[in-house]
């Protein structure tokens, strides 16, 4: 059997779309575990009211502990032999888990992921992890640095897992904690195996929280711990084979420590509770980072406007640096604007 594990929080408006997709798929031998992790919204209620429509539905309720704690209690209750993650606002085509299934089954693989599609804005962006391949942990270097610069390690919802393989969710963290349950999963598999399909659909709304000072340092603090760390699983596994060319595989993992901070500074312009020189000195203080200073060549940013971005933070030129996010900031908001008003006359 196969357990479906749902964090639910303050999702009254999604919960019914993503179960419905679980409980209408090709192959129906699962439970569906929701976790009430403390609404206040009326999702208890439904989720109760949806287990009182189909047996297969379980529900716990719990104070307000997190995601991280509400996977960890749905793992605790999981009775199948298999697991799988959605989070309540997202959901999944009719023949994921058939898919899923019929690839872990015909490959013996002990972790298998998908590609997605990625819902922003009126926007449907396909997601795919490159070609439909096997692979083993010893022989998957390449693989996983692959699989990791595109951003599928990440997350857990797009990935079949052996529940007698499955660690713990990190509560004390509130960024990064997919990646470190994947990391240390992947430590105990011996066979991955990837389906270049797009089975599940992942909602992203484009309002962004706003971080305070103070979250944006915790955040690179935490963003370097998880650099360290993959870098640490990497060694583990394939320093010895990497030899000389393992410092430019660790620059393709610190990338992903460069792309928050870029991340940041692309946020800024869009941030009303800063003021302008506030933003200037935000940038400074990214240009000054250590890691920046003592590391910044190795990045091997991907997009052209983060290339363009590092060569001026690298050089500490921080009007540049701002002024050039403020015009990516207005060209993204007029495309966004472009995208709804076809989406509304597609929808007339």
């Amino acid at each position: 059997m196969y357990s479906v594990v749902i964090p639910v929080y303050e999702a009254k408006n999604s919960l019914e779309r993503c179960v419905g997709s679980w409980l209408g798929q090709t192959k129906g031998d699962l439970e569906l575990i929701l976790v009430d992790d403390g609404s206040g919204d009326g999702s208890g209620e439904l989720c109760d009211a949806l287990a009182g429509q189909d047996a297969r539905v379980r529900v716990i309720h719990q104070k307000n502990a997190g995601v991280s704690a509400a996977r960890n209690a749905g793992m605790d209750a999981a009775q199948g032999t298999y697991l799988f993650f959605t989070d309540s606002d997202d959901y999944v085509e009719p023949d994921y888990l058939e898919k899923m299934d019929r690839c872990a089954k015909e490959t013996g693989a002990d972790l298998v992921l998908c590609g997605f599609h990625h819902l922003y804005d009126g926007a449907d962006i396909l997601k795919l992890p490159g070609k439909s391949r096997v692979f083993t942990l010893q022989e998957g270097r390449e693989d996983f640095l692959a699989l990791y610069g595109q951003s599928f390690l990440n997350m857990p919802w797009n990935k079949l897992y052996q529940k007698e393989r499955a660690g713990r969710f990190d509560t004390s963290l509130s960024l990064g904690e997919d990646l470190l349950f994947n990391l240390d999963y992947l430590s105990r598999c011996e066979r991955i195996a990837v389906l270049s399909e797009p089975l599940c659909r992942y909602i992203q709304d484009m309002q962004k929280t706003t971080l305070s000072s103070g979250k944006r340092r915790d955040r690179l603090k935490l963003a370097r711990r998880l650099c360290e760390e993959t870098e640490a699983f990497y060694d583990a596994h394939w320093g010895a084979q990497a030899g000389p060319g393992a410092r430019a595989e660790h620059g393709r993992i610190f990338t992903r420590y460069m792309n928050e901070i870029l991340d940041e500074c692309g946020k800024l312009p869009a941030d009303r509770s800063l003021s302008v020189g506030e933003k200037l000195r935000t940038v400074r203080s990214f240009a000054d980072d250590a890691w920046v200073r003592e590391r910044g060549a190795e990045a091997v940013c991907s997009s052209a406007d983060y290339k363009v971005l590092l060569f001026f933070l690298r050089r500490r030129m921080t009007g540049t640096v701002y002024m050039l996010c403020v015009a990516r900031h207005l060209f993204v908001t007029f495309l966004h604007w472009i995208r709804r008003r076809r989406s509304a006359l597609w929808s007339r």
